[in-house]
């Protein structure tokens, strides 16, 4: 009886390893803007920023972001949402952090948005293992921010991953759900 569990959990690690070569494979899903996102601007947001030791450090808003887009050049922003629990969104980060210098060299800036967590030291160290620390690195621990975006009915969970991508003014481009072999090419390309 033992021997027919190790065998099953033999074949369950080697369906994941299997469905995790597949999870590039094919385009990025785009999806429609919700109308919130159908506009000529974002709606106004705020998110916390904090540092690795859970410390209040500033607010990144409409404004932040555009003068650091600016101060930069970059041509586009991309909203990348995550939480520390999605196996995903660490694929997805890692893919980012290894193209980060062709990301620059596009003019992409990266602002990773935390939802629905609170543990600002957890989240920072597991940005310090999957992502760039020069990222923006801001926390909607209430997930207000997808829902103001439409991405969420209210007091749903935000689905994850998705990336909202933005041009300079912060004006919505398109909404990325499931990242695909084009990921992040397709953050610049238009």
């Amino acid at each position: 009886m033992m021997h027919i569990g190790k065998i099953r959990l033999a074949l369950f690690f080697a369906l994941l390893a299997v469905l995790a070569g597949f999870s590039f494979a094919g385009p990025s899903e785009k999806l429609p803007l919700p109308k919130p996102l159908q506009v000529a601007k974002l709606p106004w947001f705020a998110l916390d920023a904090r540092d690795s030791e859970g410390t209040h450090n500033w607010v990144i808003n409409n404004d932040k972001v555009k003068e650091i887009a600016r101060q930069r050049n970059c041509k586009r922003v991309a909203f990348v949402f995550f939480a520390t629990w999605c196996i995903s969104c660490r694929e997805g980060l890692s893919l980012l952090s290894e193209k980060s210098e062709e990301l620059n060299k596009q003019g992409v800036l990266v602002v990773l948005i935390n939802v629905g967590e609170n543990d600002y030291v957890k989240t920072n160290k597991w940005i310090e293992e999957y992502a760039k620390e020069e990222w923006l690195l801001g926390f909607d621990k209430f997930s207000n921010l997808p829902e103001n975006f439409g991405l969420t009915k209210q007091g749903a969970e935000m689905p994850l991953p998705a990336t909202l991508v933005l041009d300079s003014d912060l004006r919505p481009l398109m909404l990325i759900r499931h990242e695909g072999d084009d990921y992040p090419q397709i953050l610049w390309n238009k």
